[in-house]
C-alpha cells in the first residue's frame, strides 16, 4: 500500500466516524464503539516494565480490553489509545496475527483470543492506524479554533 492509499483509507475511516458532541477521547470513544457495536474498556497496564505504548485485546466479539502504559505523558497516552481506536475503526483486528504473551494474559479478565500490538513501524496496518490517529488527534486539537482552517495549536504557540 502507498503513503497515498493509506491517506485515503484513514481519511475515509475518519469522516464515517460521527462525533455527537466536541471531540475528545472520550466523545471518539463512543462514537467507535457505536459504529462498530462494541464495547471497549480502556485501562493502565498492570505491569511496570514493557515495551509497549498500548495494545488491544480481543476478548469477545464486542468487548476490547484496550491497555496503555501508565508512565506515558497525556500526549503520548492519547495517540496510543488514538491508534488503538484506529486499527479497531480500519478493521485490523480481524487481519492481525496474533500475539501469544505467555504470563501477561493472567493480567486480563477474560482469555483474549488475540492481543494486538505493533509488530513494525512500516506495515501498511501501522501506517494507516498512525495517519488516522493523526486525523484524530487533530479533531480533538481542533476544538475552539476560530476557523477549520487555523492549525491546531500552533498559531498560538508560534504566532
Amino acid at each position: 500500500m502507498s503513503h497515498r492509499d493509506a491517506r485515503r483509507a484513514a481519511a475515509r475511516a475518519n469522516k464515517a466516524l460521527i462525533l455527537d458532541s466536541e471531540a475528545s477521547l472520550e466523545s471518539i470513544q463512543n462514537a467507535v464503539e457505536t459504529l462498530l457495536g462494541i464495547t471497549i474498556i480502556v485501562s493502565a497496564m498492570d505491569i511496570e516494565q514493557h515495551d509497549l505504548s498500548a495494545l488491544t485485546a480481543d476478548c469477545d466479539d464486542d468487548v476490547k480490553l484496550l491497555y496503555y502504559a501508565p508512565k506515558l505523558s497525556p500526549l503520548h497516552r492519547q495517540q496510543s489509545i488514538l491508534h488503538e481506536f484506529s486499527h479497531l475503526l480500519l478493521g485490523h483486528e480481524h487481519t492481525a496475527a496474533g500475539i501469544n504473551i505467555g504470563e501477561f494474559s493472567r493480567s486480563f479478565p477474560t482469555q483474549p483470543r488475540k492481543l494486538l500490538g505493533r509488530k513494525s513501524l512500516s506495515d501498511d496496518a501501522e501506517q494507516t492506524a498512525e495517519i488516522l490517529a493523526d486525523l484524530l488527534a487533530d479533531r480533538i486539537s481542533s476544538n475552539g479554533r476560530k476557523s477549520p482552517d487555523e492549525p491546531g495549536g500552533l498559531q498560538e504557540a508560534f504566532g
